[in-house]
């Protein structure tokens, strides 16, 4: 939701109310993954079949200025790619569309060079046309390519953006106006993705049900609730991708994810249940892969109901982490001793790991100076994933140090609507995560520290406090920096600036969204699967 561009991904898609709706898995619907594990010299002898992934839901839309759920942006991922690639193997800015680009001296004017000979899904040649007409319609709220409900993910850069205009058929210029340095990390992410003009003009805001792409693979169909179904593209510009298809099939009960991979009914899942990974690892069906810790789990707390600072520092200082991590995690997950940014992206400071330290002694202490012992506190969660061990864990530790807690378990589909509305009963906590879809700390802290985001907004009302204002020239500053020491502790003392004189925020762990393969298939990208991008265009079976 880029007019409060940095929401956490994960949970925005449970906002559009579908990640607990749904048929539910069915068996008959899965197509299980076939061949048999090889090295890459005899990839050809690998080639062919299906890949089923389990994906948390879909809803049958995949546009990239649309959000549906988790399923239908990683279809989106694979039909479609962007100016620009992340690999996530490395949080380096890849060419991609864009076969080079060219920064002006003042950082304002981006002109990029288009890679010649692409061809869509439709037998269209890609050209700057293309590029206009996918990153324009996000710029401009009345285009009519846009559906109902749209919340384009581009959109605040958009709002930067002072022309966008093709200087060519294989040029395209973009001013902007002011610097921002994270443009081209941006481009990369999944509302960057350039669709073909043709289709948009013969389907118009039916797109998302009729997506073409350059991408691996190309739109066969979808069907809300259960699966959508892509096969390889013979004319990708990378090569044809191994597989002949790939099925990214709902599956929503966990004990389901688990004998699904054993039964190799399902060839790999980003959703692998936390408490099934080490009885997984002893198993040789599946393998259990090394997946970044990528992912905050975090607490807000809303300065609004609770307005002294002493004592949202004593919800932080109670708050016994090794605790969630063992039991809500079971022990995927490190303690989160750089704050909120994690250990996969440049800026991870350790030093910062005071601000998330438990002392359970200095809290009482902070809640009888405040005069606050026996106030009762509300405390709402997703009822999935870690979220309930979390609630459970959190809930008794601010019992222990004086508060009275009344907890709220939440169906996902509906959470991320409640997390928005300052006015619901149960909006003094919530716990929640921030996943990044493009790996930089911009998109981490840069995006929790925003006064006017939906962090600093709507959730924690942080903009309503003396002095927090100030963060949005810093944030613009630090993003604007050159990765190296000198952004790193711009960012370091945001954070702990943020922490100890607000204190709407209190970390509870690094983790991340485990990928599990059956293990004969081979060249997924794991890194990326496990930040819920979905680039399988070197994957076999």
């Amino acid at each position: 939701m880029e007019a409060s561009p940095t929401i956490s991904r994960r949970n925005l898609l449970r906002g559009a109310g579908l990640l607990g709706m749904g048929v539910g898995f069915g068996m008959t619907g899965l197509l299980s993954a076939c061949g048999l594990a090889a090295d890459d010299e005899d990839a050809a002898e690998r080639r062919g079949g299906t890949l089923t992934l389990a994906v948390d839901a879909t809803g049958g839309v995949n546009d990239p200025a649309f959000y549906t759920a988790l399923g239908d942006w990683m279809a989106v991922d694979c039909i479609c790619r962007g100016l620009t690639f992340i690999s996530f193997e490395t949080n380096d800015v890849q060419p991609d569309l864009a076969e080079s680009w060219e920064i002006s001296t003042d950082q304002l004017t981006y002109t990029f060079k288009l890679r010649q000979g692409v061809t869509f899904h439709d037998g269209t040649t890609f050209s700057s046309a293309d590029v206009l007409a996918s990153l324009g319609r996000q710029f401009n709220p009345d285009d009519k390519t846009l559906p109902t409900g749209a919340s384009p993910p581009l959109k605040s850069l958009g709002a930067n953006v002072a022309s966008l205009e093709a200087v060519d058929a294989n040029t395209v210029k973009l001013v902007l106006k002011k610097p921002d340095r994270m443009v081209l990390a941006r481009l990369s992410d999944i509302g960057g993705r350039i669709i073909s003009k043709a289709a948009l003009d013969k389907h118009g805001a039916d797109i998302g049900k009729n997506l073409v792409g350059t991408g691996p693979f190309k739109f066969v169909s979808a069907t809300a609730g259960q699966a959508v179904t892509l096969e390889a593209f013979d004319a990708f510009r990378l090569g044809r991708p191994p597989i002949d298809r790939l099925v990214l099939q709902q599956v929503q009960d966990p004990s389901t994810i688990v004998s699904s991979l054993l039964s190799g009914d399902i060839g790999g899942t980003q959703f692998t249940p936390y408490s099934a990974l080490d009885r997984l690892k002893g198993d040789k069906a599946v393998t259990v892969h090394d997946t970044p810790y990528s992912f905050d789990a975090i607490l807000m707390i809303d300065a609004r109901r609770i307005p002294e600072l002493e004592v949202r520092q004593a919800i932080n200082l109670a708050i016994d982490r090794k605790a969630i991590l063992a039991q809500a995690f079971f022990g995927t997950g490190a303690l989160p001793v750089g704050y909120a940014i994690p250990p996969s992206q440049n800026g991870h400071d350790p030093s910062l790991a005071d601000l998330s330290t438990t002392d359970v002694d200095k809290a009482k202490q902070l809640i009888q100076a405040a005069g606050a012992t026996g106030r009762e506190v509300r405390l709402m969660a997703a009822s999935d994933s870690w979220h309930p061990k979390a609630a459970q864990i959190i809930a008794q530790n601010l019992t222990d140090i004086g508060l009275k807690v009344v907890a709220d378990s939440v169906d996902p589909a509906t959470y991320f609507g409640r997390v928005l509305n300052p006015d619901d009963k149960f909006h003094d906590l919530m716990i929640w995560e921030r996943n990044s879809y493009v790996p930089d700390p911009d998109n981490m802290i840069g995006a929790l520290a925003m006064p006017a985001g939906v962090y600093g907004d709507f959730a924690s009302g942080l903009k309503t406090l003396k002095g927090a204002d100030a963060f949005a020239a810093e944030l613009t500053e630090a993003k604007n920096l050159p990765d190296g020491p000198e952004r790193t502790a711009k960012y370091s003392d945001i954070q702990r600036r943020f922490a100890e004189q607000y204190m709407v925020l209190s970390m509870l762990a690094y983790s991340c969204n485990p990928v599990v393969s059956g293990s004969s298939v081979q060249g997924m990208n794991v890194a990326g699967l496990g930040s819920h991008r979905c680039f399988m265009e070197k994957a076999s079976v």
